[in-house]
């Protein structure tokens, strides 16, 4: 086992530390200052959903804000200058915050860093690859993958959703309360990205009446949130006012690239998501039935990207689960299918995101369609591992 794990985990490490020196959030370039700011302003006392103190920003911080000041020019009440997070968030960059900006930028760009590296090996762990080589595959493709790249470089922490769809996975399969819990209150951080799938969580619960769990997490999720509303209760009318703004305008939304492909954009989003809607549930009935819950955590989370009025390309972090299950799917797969459908599938992930990225110049929002190629992979990869199965087999899952 010993032997195994590094296998899977050296060269994952030696590619991490390679990246490391050319990926780390840079002084005034990303948002690494805005959630410190945010953090700051919240261990202060003052409200991070006041305008003009981030307006106020540049003044005080100079370069270090350049990326907070140009989004509050030429007015404060600039709908980008407005922070749209919820609360609990802003909360949980306080302890960032208490720390002079130097040392507080310093320490929130190592905790992105250890984030995202930390969410593919909680990923690596919970895939449950057959051979040591495909988890090594999909530790090093989720390294080198865009979403990573700029996730880290930019100052994101999607690392703590990956964390959260994990949690989740293993919770509902285990029926462990905590790691529910755990996950959804994770999730809740960023629910635009996450509504979709705390929909499919719900109806799981509700499902197999497991009133216990799904009473922990909504008073869990909705005691937090409800606290930090109490504290700003200015909070609910700002994050409203800002998603009538910003829906459809992130750089990968699925609506966004969906609507580009054809003349008629409504057309066009119809196709796709349909498209979205049969790989997912074609892959959650035909995977066999040990895989089935991680399935549909996984391929949940991808669904409501898919769907998720706002996206950046680092937001696609959280497709890794889909990725690297789909990845343990293929080691189930007889060869040569099974050196092909890893090759696809790691290559998706290690060079697809950033010929999505390259390719967007050409065809606007296309990093907006990788929500849809990877369940249309982990769908196929759910196929070719039921195909290999007995009849006998098949016959006690149906």
């Amino acid at each position: 086992m010993r032997a195994s794990w590094l296998l899977a985990h050296v060269p994952f490490v030696i590619v991490l530390a390679l990246v490391a020196p050319v990926i780390w959030p840079e002084d005034g370039v990303g948002d690494t200052f805005r959630f410190w700011f945010a953090g700051h302003i919240a261990a202060t006392g003052g409200s991070p959903y006041d305008q003009n103190a981030w307006a106020s920003a540049g003044a005080t911080y100079g370069s270090l804000a350049e990326n907070v000041s140009s989004t509050c020019t030429p007015s404060p009440f600039e709908p980008a200058c407005l922070w749209a997070y919820p609360p609990t968030t802003a909360l949980m960059f306080a302890p960032f915050g208490l720390l002079n900006v130097r040392d507080g930028l310093n320490a929130l760009a190592l905790f992105t860093f250890l984030t995202a590296a930390a969410s593919v090996i909680a990923v690596g762990q919970w895939m449950r690859a057959r051979a040591p080589a495909t988890r090594m595959l999909a530790l090093c493709a989720c390294v080198v993958s865009h979403p990573f790249v700029f996730d880290v470089s930019a100052g994101h922490w999607e690392g703590l959703g990956v964390i959260g769809i994990v949690l989740l996975a293993v919770g509902l399969t285990e029926r462990r309360v905590a790691a529910v819990v755990g996950g959804a209150l994770l999730l809740s951080l960023k629910p635009h990205l996450y509504a979709g799938l705390g929909v499919i969580v719900l109806l799981l619960l509700v499902a197999r009446r497991d009133w216990r769990t799904l009473g922990w997490a909504l008073g869990v999720v909705g005691g937090a949130s409800g606290l930090a509303l109490l504290r700003y209760p200015e909070a609910l009318g700002a994050i409203l006012g800002r998603a009538g703004q910003v829906t459809g305008l992130g750089w990968a939304t699925t609506s966004a690239f969906a609507s580009s492909i054809l003349p008629s954009a409504v057309v066009g989003v119809i196709i796709v998501y349909a498209i979205a809607a049969a790989a997912f549930a074609l892959a959650v009935r035909s995977v066999p039935e040990e895989r089935r819950q991680d399935v549909a955590i996984a391929g949940g989370a991808a669904v409501a990207l898919t769907v998720s009025p706002y996206v950046h390309p680092y937001d696609l972090l959280v497709l890794f689960p889909v990725f690297a299950i789909a990845l343990a799917l293929n080691d189930l797969v007889g060869q040569p299918t099974r050196t092909i459908m890893l090759a696809t599938t790691a290559g998706t992930m290690a060079v697809g995101t950033w010929l999505a990225i390259i390719g967007a110049r050409i065809v606007p929002a296309l990093p907006g369609v990788l929500p849809v190629v990877t369940l249309v992979l982990l769908a196929g990869a759910a196929l070719a591992a039921r195909a290999r199965k007995s009849p006998q087999a098949r016959s006690q899952e149906t």
